[in-house]
């Protein structure tokens, strides 16, 4: 058997000196160590940015002819006191009035400057719609700006500080570059494969008889997809635009929805050759015609064949 003493004061006094010690042996800076370190410094405030924030994003040249393709009064209505951003080059084509830019060769909307910068001959320019006009019988489109001149990139802007570069992300799959094309599409709104193109890559739009729609992408020169509207009936479209060059008839997947009696379940698509596709919603795989016009593709490349 242990026999157990219980402490004496004098014992206790004791431990208690040598775990006071213990604890002061362990924060003193040890023999010979440099003095202890400073404090890191807290972070300084951020500086502000003095470059002016960007304000609503600019219209591209895509979005700008697909309003076009809206007809004139909608056009002028929307774009004019607008902001946009275009590359402008002289008009090539020959027989045109003086003073005419064009963004892309192969349509018929085209830019003038109501006021231009000294020496300006063309370049990136962003400024606001100042009017619209359409010739009926040129099918030409000019859209005028306040004034050209070729804009000058906001990084050149002065700085007051550069703020410290933040740590490098981890790798990672490579992100979409801003302003990236969309399948089957250019970076400039134009559709270079209709196979390919995805419903909502273009401008949802509200036709005759409040159906909604969509149009993607810009029409060919001349294109008689101009001239039509979200909504209209197989009957009125092949009045406007004539018979495809090749159509065809599927089932979507909300026919096989149980219950599901609208008016999607069927849909006819129509190819032109150099003008793009018409999709059509509604009507029967035995009635393909009694659907309504619901996707406009402009493609002037599309090679008439589904």
């Amino acid at each position: 058997m242990t026999l157990r003493i219980p402490p004496t004061g004098v014992a206790i006094a004791a431990a208690v000196t040598v775990l006071l010690a213990g604890c002061a042996a362990q924060h003193a800076p040890s023999a010979g160590a440099g003095p202890a370190p400073a404090p890191a410094p807290a972070p300084a405030a951020p500086v502000a940015d003095t470059i002016a924030r960007k304000g609503p994003a600019a219209m591209t040249y895509g979005e700008i002819t697909q309003t076009v393709s809206d007809g004139a009064a909608k056009a002028k209505k929307a774009l004019v006191g607008k902001v946009v951003a275009l590359n402008l080059t002289k008009a090539s084509t020959k027989g045109l009035p003086a003073g005419l830019y064009e963004v892309q060769a192969d349509d018929d909307t085209y830019f003038r400057c109501k006021a231009s910068a000294s020496g300006f001959k063309g370049g990136e320019v962003t400024a606001k719609v100042s009017n619209y006009s359409f010739t009926q019988k040129t099918n030409r489109s000019v859209v005028e700006l306040d004034r050209c001149a070729v804009t000058v990139a906001e990084a050149s802007a002065p700085v007051v500080a550069a703020a410290p570069a933040p740590a490098a992300a981890p790798a990672s799959a490579p992100a979409v570059a801003k302003g990236g094309a969309k399948p089957g599409m250019d970076s400039q709104g134009n559709v270079i494969d209709s196979t390919k193109v995805e419903a909502g890559s273009g401008r949802t739009v509200k036709g005759m008889n409040d159906y909604e729609g969509e149009i993607t992408g810009n029409p060919a020169r001349n294109s008689k997809f101009t001239q039509l509207q979200i909504g209209m009936s197989w009957k009125q479209v092949v009045d406007l635009a004539g018979e495809p060059t090749d159509s065809g008839a599927y089932m979507t997947g909300k026919a096989w929805i149980p219950f599901y009696f609208g008016g999607d379940r069927h849909r006819l698509e129509m190819t032109y050759k150099g003008q793009g596709r018409l999709i059509f919603a509604g009507g029967s795989l035995g009635n393909v015609s009694g659907g309504n016009l619901i996707w406009i593709i402009h493609n002037p490349n599309e090679t008439g064949y589904r």
